[in-house]
């Protein structure tokens, strides 16, 4: 069997567009299959099939820098052409069973995590991927995603926001045509690097509504840290892994389907467990509480 694993999650009605091309090809192809998109999607659709009724579906997810430093206290794990994208693009949810879209970092609240994480901020952004393609009906009021900083973060990035530096269009500055953003990300990038202490990825998935008339509610949690022995980043562990484990089972036979499966379609049942086992084996483990 032949087919293709990626990791981004943009334009999924564009990607079903695409399906009878490879269905007529004879090959599988899984989009966004990293950890958001991803073991996010799975998350969501699992605590969605525990429900009679979902009524809400929250992913608040994201990287962190183990060593909090000023001023936005974040270090890169990923390019900050696209951490800055994600701040000044409208985040597509769904409310109330309909497609609509919110301010990027609006939305702000404050959750706890365990030690040395402890209390991080969340705010939307564009992040639903697929989800809002594969769940719109299944969530009565609310489907999200929010991404988590340390407390502060979306004040200083609306700040730079409001003062045009995420601009992408060029200004001139003497005799020179600049783009504010790229001359931000110039002068971030040597002061965001990562450090030796390495990054953590915090994601926590709830999704709430009613099982047998009474009202429950699933949580899930990843937590992971940078690996010192094979200076993997949690970033890159949580997203990569995955995909590794796609391509192998499609390699394997274990995924026959052909066209395009996302994430949430292909990891049900038995695949779920083993996708689950696989990360498990890897030391990434995601732990469930019923409320």
């Amino acid at each position: 069997m032949s087919g293709s694993v990626d990791l981004v999650g943009s334009a999924p009605e564009r990607r079903v567009e695409l399906a009878p091309v490879a269905e007529a090809a004879g090959i599988v192809v899984i989009p966004g299959c990293g950890v958001a998109p991803g073991l996010s999607n799975v998350l969501v659709a699992r605590g969605i099939d525990w429900l009679d009724e979902a009524h809400e579906a929250v992913i608040y997810v994201g990287g962190i820098p183990k060593e909090r430093t000023p001023r936005l206290e974040y270090q890169t794990v990923y390019a900050l052409e696209s951490v800055f994208a994600a701040c000044g693009r409208p985040a597509r949810i769904l409310s109330a069973g309909a497609e609509t879209s919110v301010e990027p970092l609006s939305g702000l609240e404050r959750l706890d995590f365990v030690e040395p994480i402890g209390t991080l901020e969340a705010f939307y952004t564009d992040g639903l991927a697929s989800l809002a393609v594969t769940m719109k009906g299944r969530v009565t009021r609310l489907l999200a995603e929010k991404t988590l900083r340390y407390p502060g973060f979306a004040d200083r990035i609306r700040f730079l926001r409001d003062c045009g530096l995420l601009g992408d269009r060029a200004v001139t500055v003497g005799a020179t045509q600049v783009k504010p953003v790229e001359l931000l990300i110039r002068q971030l990038t040597p002061k965001l690097t990562l450090g030796p202490e390495g990054d953590i990825l915090a994601m926590r998935v709830t999704v709430a509504g009613v099982k047998d008339g009474e009202p429950r509610t699933h949580q899930f949690e990843l937590i992971d840290y940078f690996d010192p022995q094979t200076k993997y980043t949690a970033m890159a562990r949580t997203t990569g892994f995955p995909a590794a484990q796609a391509a192998r089972m499609i390699a394997d036979g274990r995924i026959p389907e052909t066209g395009v499966h996302f994430p949430e379609q292909v990891f049900i049942g038995e695949r779920e467990d083993e996708l689950f086992g696989a990360l498990q084996d890897r030391g990434i483990t995601v732990t469930h509480a019923l409320e």
